[in-house]
């Protein structure tokens, strides 16, 4: 018994000393890229949690170039470390614009920032999209509790430092070209992953798996309203951005025919045409999201919602004006989506591509009887839900 009270100082000892080379650990190995150690080369970073390490990443790695948007432009211009080659991606999934606002204010604070490519989403001007996510909030906000419980508390970082130490061990010829590659993609090595990236994604999924997914995203415009006020956060975003001298790149990313049936079926194409309306009033944009020849190449996503990052990097190029030459079928087609839209252009634009719409929605196409599919399925959801309701009111 004499024994005891050393014991259990031994034990708070040894705990503590646990305690703490896991926090030195954990900070050296750097795993979401949120300290300055650089115990591990960068190169062999994934980032897997893009809402956890973003907000810190911003503030160390201090980029020229940022890329902002959703999942669409976190997984079409995938950057597997985060940030590479003074590049950093920093969209995240489902955003909205007063998270983009938020993430612009802190990447405003880098001196280094010369430009932002924006991919902008049609359905983030929704009055209905702005959820909330307070540990974002509070990251982005730099809080220190969440700070220190995230990056050196953190099993999940621990996880993710040795995942981090063992790639590093493999060396880096064991890491793929993709990974290596200089940011956006040199055009030999996009061309090749058009076609090396074949079978692997949208073109080999199943009808059942299409299904699916279109019911999944059908939450994006069920209830979609275009907003005055998301748009002016947007604007206000925007010249926040050109009062600190850094260049606006802005796009409307690709859309499948299968996404774009389901907006012009439930009666929200007008709603698009509206949203590219007042986008052109904040600047010029490249306009992807059309009945394009990329839109029914199936090959050219991984989902129904999210293209692959071959096309993704070829945008990128595209939009940084670095010579982007069509080495390939894929790179004509990815090429020639493009429709640059200004002021002048518009009008001009929007008419082509109701034409695109009205010749691809006069077949009776795959797209357009699994996008009808959804919206019945969808439809007799809602009616069962209603009436599952009502019956609970009457007993």
């Amino acid at each position: 018994m004499g024994n005891l009270p050393r014991r259990i100082r031994l034990m708070f000892a040894l705990t503590g000393v646990l305690i703490a080379g896991g926090i030195a650990l954990t900070w050296l190995l750097n795993p979401f890229g949120a300290t300055r150690s650089r115990l591990i080369d960068p190169i062999f970073r994934r980032i897997k949690r893009e809402r956890l390490a973003t907000p810190y990443m911003l503030r160390v790695a201090q980029p020229e170039t940022i890329l902002l948007g959703s999942s669409r432009v976190l997984m079409g211009m995938r950057i597997e470390q985060g940030e590479r080659d003074g590049v950093m991606n920093a969209a995240i999934k489902g955003a909205t614009l007063k998270q983009i606002s938020r993430i612009v204010d802190v990447a405003l604070l880098n001196p280094r920032l010369k430009r932002i490519i924006w991919g902008v989403d049609f359905f983030a001007f929704s009055t209905h999209w702005k959820f909330q996510d307070p540990a974002f909030d509070a990251r982005i906000a730099d809080d220190p509790a969440m700070r220190l419980e995230d990056t050196l508390l953190s099993l999940d970082a621990l996880g993710d430092g040795f995942d981090l130490f063992k790639r590093s061990l493999r060396g880096r010829s064991r890491l793929k070209a993709t990974v290596t590659a200089a940011v956006p993609w040199p055009m030999e090595l996009i061309c090749n992953e058009y076609v090396n990236d074949r079978m692997d994604g949208l073109d080999v999924g199943t009808p059942k798996q299409i299904a699916i997914q279109l019911h999944q995203i059908w939450y994006l415009y069920r209830r979609y309203e275009f907003s005055q006020a998301q748009l002016e956060l947007f604007r206000d975003t925007a010249q926040r951005i050109r009062a600190h001298n850094v260049e606006l790149l802005l796009f409307v990313p690709p859309m499948s025919e299968y996404e774009l049936e389901l907006i012009r079926q439930s009666g929200h194409w007008g709603d698009l045409e509206t949203f590219k309306r007042a986008l052109v009033t904040t600047g010029p944009f490249y306009d992807f999201a059309a009945y394009n020849e990329m839109a029914p190449r199936d090959e050219y996503y991984l989902q129904v919602i999210h293209f692959k990052a071959a096309p993704g990097h070829q945008i990128m190029r595209m939009l940084l004006g670095a010579d982007a030459p069509t080495c390939n079928e894929d790179a004509r087609i990815v090429a020639q989506s493009a429709l640059r839209v200004d002021a002048a252009s518009i009008d001009r634009v929007l008419t082509a591509e109701a034409q695109m719409r009205d010749r691809a929605s006069a077949q009776d196409s795959r797209y357009s009887r699994a996008a009808a599919e959804a919206l019945r399925y969808s439809k007799a959801e809602m009616t069962a839900g209603d009436s599952d309701e009502s019956n609970s009111g009457e007993r």
